[in-house]
């Protein structure tokens, strides 16, 4: 094969991979929030550029030690074009527990109610605050943590949610993973410990 043959094949290969299209991890599966507004999670996810869904749950100290955290992430990227979306997807958290979680600690964000847990289970989602970092057509850039604190401030931090979301922006590379703690997410209601953090290095 000539050299006129082989750059003729690798832009033809080259060609076929920018147009391949992307598999949306997202269901169609409805969602309903603590202001009362139902969507799917691929509606939601078309309302801005890209969207970070975060894992919440009423019983998780991990959840309660990142509110702040998140809170403050949300209203600074929502000016990039970034949505924080909260979602629960715990079994036996009802809409009206939700609604008074909301309520009592002052929520800035809304939360949503994902009944059956399709959403946790499609976006790969095993624990809370686990957060998923998702393009507008559905590709997944980033799934973790927010970070490897424990408590804001501390030294050595790594913002691996932060590069993600930089990265996105600046077409520079970040990582799409990283270890994950925190409560399980449970799919059923059972007679189990209470939710308790994981501490980092153990895997739920």
């Amino acid at each position: 094969m000539g050299s006129f043959e082989k750059w003729w094949l690798v832009a033809v290969l080259l060609a076929g991979c920018a147009h391949a299209p992307v598999k949306s991890a997202l269901t169609d599966t409805p969602l309903v929030s603590t202001t009362h507004e139902q969507a799917t999670a691929r509606e939601l996810v078309a309302r801005a550029d890209a969207t970070v869904f975060v894992f919440w749950s009423s019983g998780c100290p991990c959840v309660r030690r990142y509110q702040s955290r998140i809170e403050a992430l949300a209203q600074e990227w929502k000016a990039r074009g970034v949505a924080f979306v909260q979602v629960s997807s715990n079994a036996g958290e009802s809409l009206e527990l939700l609604e008074e979680a909301a309520r009592s600690r002052g929520l800035a964000l809304p939360l949503w109610r994902d009944e059956r847990g399709e959403l946790a289970e499609a976006l790969g989602a095993r624990s809370t605050p686990t957060v998923v970092f998702v393009r507008r057509d559905g590709e997944v850039l980033y799934r973790g943590w927010l970070d490897n604190e424990r408590e804001a401030g501390e030294l050595d931090r790594e913002p691996w949610l932060e590069h993600a979301l930089n990265g996105f922006l600046t077409g520079q590379p970040f990582a799409s993973r990283s270890p994950t703690w925190g409560c399980t997410i449970t799919r059923r209601l059972s007679l189990s410990v209470a939710p308790s953090c994981h501490t980092p290095g153990v895997t739920p």
